[in-house]
């Protein structure tokens, strides 16, 4: 079922830990990942292996940011390039121990050959900025 929190959420969706789409808030996570931050996106790779941002967590770190929008390309993440990297690698990057810094680097998904825009986030835990759960 690809209904999460009354909206349709595409089945390639991934999102960085932090449970944006519903499946993986507190109550869903095994004891061990508890202490596990993120910042607050979905991203979908393409068949290019870029991972592109399909949204963000209402007043989460990468919206926060304000130089993060839906569309762009994920291109590196605190330096490491993540072209062709696979989804549970770049989770693994994007996500730490709370109150832990991560730094993006983006590409505009209008024009992905202007600079990359560059945006420090603090990683937070989930309900730090709200769960969203699925409808019974």
């Amino acid at each position: 079922n690809n209904i999460e929190g009354g909206r349709y959420v595409p089945a390639k969706m991934v999102d960085d830990g932090t449970g944006v789409g519903g499946s993986k808030g507190p109550e869903n996570q095994p004891e061990a990942n508890r202490n596990i931050a993120g910042i607050g996106i979905h991203f979908t790779p393409d068949n290019k292996g870029m991972h592109i941002i399909t949204g963000m967590r209402p007043g989460g770190p990468a919206e926060s940011c304000g130089r993060i929008l839906v569309g762009d390309i994920l291109f590196k993440v605190d330096e490491k390039e993540v072209r062709n990297v696979s989804i549970q690698d770049v989770i693994h990057l994007l996500t730490g121990p709370p109150d832990t810094t991560v730094t993006l680097s983006v590409l505009d998904g209008k024009f992905p050959y202007l600079a990359p825009k560059l945006c420090q986030c603090q990683r937070v835990l989930v309900d730090q900025v709200g769960v969203i759960t699925k409808k019974q």
